[in-house]
């Protein structure tokens, strides 16, 4: 079995030719370490990765339309970022005619209901993973909109911030950030400000992206949704489902951290100008989903939907060392086969 179908197998996808990953923003050096051994960190069959379960669920509750619209897609031939894709997201220029209505399963999940758009527009959607925000095709060619993605002066931070996926919903000017996790914690390992953590840098710049005059990007709203697994949340037994409960008390204390650890480092250009509305207006833009949820938005469309998947994989040439990392990602996650 070629590397193509074996993938098409791993991703419950249709037979979509060896260039799928240009649609849904994949690079081509992660497509081919979907297939590595298991103890890849992007290795499909590795057990803890969080991204590629992350591709997995939402891929299959977009039902893999994406090769159906009529645009470019988001990669280029070679694997980066396609500057003309992002400036028709922002003109919207005949976007609505080349945006198919697509049959997915988000509204099982309430989607839209919970990000508040029309249904409609929310089929209208695209869907990105791996998205690095410092980027020139995102940001149009504004070195200025690319500098202003913090409260700190990040000058050719390329790597500030990643996100698991990014939904961009033109026709409601809506991005909404998926960041996933399993027991890992939030990560602050960032050069030069080791104290900040991932949920923040997401915060911040997915504000900044939304509300700095200098974004192409700056009449559009957003929501992050943090997606983890029920049992962690329930017992809060990690930091990332406290920090997403009380949202608001962090915002301030990060205000603090700011001002007393990283004042020289302070981005004049955005604050404080834009951190009032960042304390104000982020709380009710941040959800939390479980693992589980989203199985169960996939059984509700198909109640043999894991149970087939599973099958067709046992039939294919992959070796039980990987299937079983396979099944304890999904297990992990507290994702059921069956609806109960």
């Amino acid at each position: 079995m070629d590397r193509a179908k074996k993938i098409n197998k791993l991703l419950n996808m249709p037979d979509a030719g060896e260039d799928w990953f240009r649609w849904y923003g994949i690079t081509e050096r992660r497509r081919n370490s979907l297939l590595k051994e298991p103890s890849h960190p992007n290795s499909f069959f590795n057990p803890n990765s969080e991204s590629t379960l992350t591709l997995f669920m939402l891929g299959n509750l977009d039902r893999w339309n994406q090769f159906y619209i009529q645009i470019e897609p988001p990669r280029d031939k070679n694997s980066s970022w396609n500057q003309s894709f992002f400036r028709q997201m922002v003109t919207n220029q005949d976007l609505d005619r080349k945006l198919i209505d697509k049959n997915t399963w988000w509204e099982n999940l309430g989607l839209s209901e919970i990000i508040g758009v029309e249904r409609g527009e929310l089929e209208k959607n695209i869907l990105l993973f791996e998205v690095e925000l410092y980027s020139n095709a995102l940001h149009l060619d504004s070195q200025s909109s690319k500098n202003n993605i913090s409260f700190l002066d990040l000058e050719n931070s390329r790597r500030w911030v990643r996100y698991d996926a990014v939904m961009m919903i033109p026709c409601s000017k809506k991005f909404v950030f998926f960041e996933s996790k399993f027991r890992s914690g939030l990560s602050t390992n960032s050069l030069n400000y080791p104290r900040i953590d991932q949920m923040m840098k997401g915060l911040e710049a997915a504000h900044l992206l939304t509300e700095n005059e200098m974004s192409p990007y700056n009449d559009w709203d957003f929501n992050y949704i943090l997606i983890c697994p029920k049992l962690l949340h329930d017992y809060e037994l990690t930091r990332y489902n406290k920090k997403a409960d009380s949202i608001g008390k962090h915002l301030v204390e990060y205000n603090d951290l700011l001002n007393d650890r990283y004042n020289d480092s302070i981005n004049k250009r955005c604050y404080p100008e834009n951190f009032e509305s960042f304390i104000q207006k982020t709380p009710g833009r941040v959800f939390t989903l479980h693992w589980k949820d989203l199985g169960e938005a996939l059984l509700q469309a198909n109640s043999d939907f894991f149970s087939n998947y599973f099958s067709r994989l046992e039939e294919t040439c992959f070796d039980e060392k990987r299937l079983r990392g396979i099944r304890k990602k999904f297990r992990e996650a507290g994702i059921r086969k069956k609806n109960r």
